[in-house]
């Protein structure tokens, strides 16, 4: 008989070298993206470049509001900071009302009736320039983009002022994100022109609001002036700057004392309507607001809502306080508490999970018809229970790190921003006593769709995928993945990279790839081989005990991977007396391609049956997750 034994060796150095270049292959890079590296805007190791730029716009907004007509006028000047390279020969302006506009190709149903004029324009400059606002060959309108062409290009590293005026008619019904809530309450986003984002990756982005994808905004500072009628009070991205001439005296007071209190102060109840005081008293007021530093600006009224408000200290080392507030229905169910769960919200953000101080001066829940963020502002609908209520607070108001002060790019890649949400709720709530039935928000809706033709790779822009395929990604798989990063990781090396991301990218703008370099930098490790399932292939999250013996005292269970989607293995090793023994290993024991996973332990007691799983972990097929003893043994 032939010696097989030098082919043998040699077969299997050879496999063993497939597996590593494998491992070790770089993740594909889309040809813009791989520009901005070429272009030194962005680095290999995750930081920003030493070319990195990006542009900003600082708004001074005058706007006024009749609740009666629902007519809303504006004026703004914009000073616009081009630290682009590039010479703007062309300037995009987004018109986000025009969602409502008639004949818009949304994705996003609304009822007919709520369909409109959309924005008209009544004045627009750049610099000394004065446009036509009609349809010219330097003007044109198109979805939710306005595109001017002005003589004088905007060049390179200089300052360009804007001038605007406009109007339009807010929404009665068909409440995406902004509208009437009731007869004299309204929640008001997108209310103004504003430019578009022209960065490294896309130049301009020019795609239109469309209803279900979200935004992507640059940074800047906002001076917003509100005028509204005697009565109604405004709550706003920012910080009020004229408290005492727009709140009645009492009012007033409170409102000081809630902004250093550490308890729930009421600034505004019932008693106070019923008396009619709750504003100065002149025919209109003006309030004002100034935010520093954030990506967009809303803000909301009403005549009656009540108004809670605290402070909390999230940075003991300089003793930087943030105001925490609600303002709600007196008939919500589930809002007299939101103020107090906002604020725990805030106390474990800042301390526990993501463990980075609040990084805004306020932040403020507002009772609208929505599940929607904000700057400093969340506009979310009343709940049925508490436990709906405190997972909704916690995932609204940690959007307050992205994708607002890490700025991520919404529309393109949701999942950077929704998904830290997700988990971030899933990791909250149970601290507040309402944990998530699923362990994390949407597995199960992810289970339904893993490996079907409704999935598609998390990768994918998210511009392109609706319906489930797009909330799973956003959400439930992209929640997952973090959590299942940090199962691998480990809390001290996870939260050293995800610090140092956050480090390197707020008031940025990272790309996916920015995320995923700066975590293989920061722990030393090649994490492709993890990441490219999760993101870039198609598959499904598949473990099955294939096997359990008992052999010289020892149990030994096989579990198998019958998926590509590399999750963490949980066991529970259930005893006669219910008791119980849990064994989990992460998802690194698929590192080498691996589909066979040995645990070996010695057990003491009468083995019952034996679990697979856990509710964080995703699995398409429960079936093969149990094995129970054989009672004949």
């Amino acid at each position: 008989m032939k010696n097989f034994l030098p082919i043998l060796i040699s077969y299997l150095i050879i496999q063993q070298n497939l597996i590593d270049r494998v491992q070790a292959q770089p993740l594909y890079i889309p040809r813009n993206v791989a520009e901005a590296f070429e272009n030194k805007t962005r680095a290999p190791e995750g930081n920003p470049g030493i070319n990195y730029w990006q542009n900003r716009g600082d708004y001074a907004l005058k706007i006024s509001f009749d609740p009666e007509s629902l007519l809303l006028n504006g004026k703004e000047t914009i000073t616009y900071y081009n630290d682009s390279p590039d010479t703007l020969k062309k300037v995009v302006i987004h018109l986000y009302p025009n969602f409502y506009k008639k004949g818009f190709a949304r994705n996003y149903p609304i009822n007919r009736e709520d369909e409109n004029e959309g924005v008209t324009l009544e004045s627009l400059s750049i610099g000394k320039e004065q446009f036509e606002i009609t349809e010219t060959a330097k003007v044109s309108y198109s979805g939710t983009n306005l595109t001017v062409l002005p003589d004088a290009y905007i060049l390179p590293k200089s300052k360009t002022v804007f001038n605007i005026s406009w109007h339009y008619t807010v929404n009665k019904g068909s409440h995406v994100r902004t509208g009437l809530v009731d007869s004299s309450t309204f929640f008001l986003a997108y209310t103004f022109p504003r430019i578009a984002v022209y960065d490294d990756i896309d130049g301009w982005n020019e795609w239109d609001y469309v209803g279900m994808q979200e935004f992507y905004n640059d940074w800047g500072s906002f001076d917003a002036e509100i005028s509204v009628p005697r009565g109604f009070i405004v709550w706003a991205t920012g910080e009020l700057q004229n408290a005492a001439e727009v709140l009645s005296r009492n009012c007033f007071s409170r409102y000081q004392r809630a902004l250093i209190s550490d308890q729930i102060v009421h600034i505004i109840d019932s008693s106070d309507y019923k008396s009619g005081i709750v504003t100065a008293d002149a025919s209109q007021l003006t309030w004002k607001f100034n935010a520093k530093d954030v990506t967009d600006f809303a803000f909301a009224l009403s005549n009656h809502y009540l108004w809670d408000g605290s402070s909390i200290t999230v940075d003991s080392a300089i003793g930087r306080r943030v105001f925490v507030d609600a303002a709600y229905n007196k008939d919500s169910k589930d809002f007299f508490e939101v103020a107090d769960v906002a604020r725990k919200c805030i106390d474990i953000m800042s301390h526990k999970y993501p463990a980075v101080p609040f990084p805004f001066p306020k932040q403020t829940i507002f009772n609208g018809l929505d599940q929607m963020e904000y700057p400093m502002m969340v506009n979310d609908n009343s709940t049925d229970t508490r436990e709906e209520m405190v997972q909704l607070t916690s995932h609204e108001i940690i959007h307050a790190y992205f994708p607002f002060y890490v700025g991520t790019n919404e529309t393109k890649y949701a999942w950077m921003d929704e998904g830290w949400a997700t988990i971030g709720e899933s990791v909250i709530s149970p601290m507040l006593g309402e944990p998530e039935d699923d362990g994390i928000y949407m597995r199960s809706s992810y289970e339904r769709i893993a490996g079907t033709d409704e999935e598609m790779p998390m990768i994918t822009n998210s511009q392109l995928i609706y319906g489930g395929t797009y909330f799973t990604n956003s959400y439930g798989k992209a929640g997952i993945f973090y959590w299942a990063l940090q199962h691998l990781l480990g809390d001290e090396l996870f939260f050293n990279a995800l610090h140092e991301y956050i480090n390197r990218w707020h008031g940025k703008h990272p790309t996916p790839y920015d995320f995923f370099n700066t975590f293989n930098n920061v722990s030393g490790k090649d994490l492709n081989w993890f990441i490219r399932p999760w993101f870039f292939e198609t598959g499904y999250p598949d473990l099955a005990i294939k096997e359990v013996s008992f052999l010289n005292a020892k149990w030994k269970v096989i579990v198998e991977r019958k998926g590509i989607i590399p999750v963490p293995v949980f066991l529970t090793y259930i005893f006669q007396n219910d008791s119980t023994i849990e064994v989990d290993a992460t998802a690194e024991v698929w590192q080498e391609g691996k589909t066979e996973f040995v645990i070996e332990k010695y057990l003491s007691g009468k083995l019952k049956e034996v679990r697979l799983g856990s509710s964080y972990v995703p699995d398409i097929n429960h079936d093969d997750n149990r094995w129970e003893i054989n009672n004949s043994r």
